[in-house]
């Protein structure tokens, strides 16, 4: 029934905005970019993972995180943060099973780093 792939859709205040965060700072890769419907993507590292993004009036952040598997999540950290994206604390560890950080987006929605243990 399902066919291969996933999208995440977010509203956002400034789409140009959002897809610089997204490309130029978490460094996927754009798949679209509407200017005149305030519409846009991005493809993840995942295959056929896509988060798609819609100018809206008002934006109301989302609590659920998307979470971006890394190989190494120290690495990315360090990365990341020199690309200018602000962490919420420290990397936090349950054992034997997952580390884990979280950030948010230009309009507040929540992501995360997760590394399996």
């Amino acid at each position: 029934m399902y066919k291969p792939g996933f999208t995440l859709w977010y509203s956002v205040s400034n789409v140009e905005r959002t897809l610089k965060f997204y490309t130029e700072q978490l460094g996927f890769e754009m798949d679209s970019y509407d200017k005149e419907n305030g519409m846009g993507s991005v493809h993840t590292n995942t295959n056929e993972c896509y988060i798609g993004f819609s100018e809206a009036e008002q934006v109301v952040p989302s609590t659920a995180a998307a979470v971006f598997e890394v190989e190494d999540i120290d690495a990315a950290v360090k990365k990341l943060t020199e690309k200018g994206i602000v962490f919420n604390g420290e990397v936090s560890t349950i054992p034997e099973y997952v580390r884990l950080i979280s950030f948010k987006d230009p309009d507040g929605h929540h992501m995360e780093l997760s590394q399996t243990l």
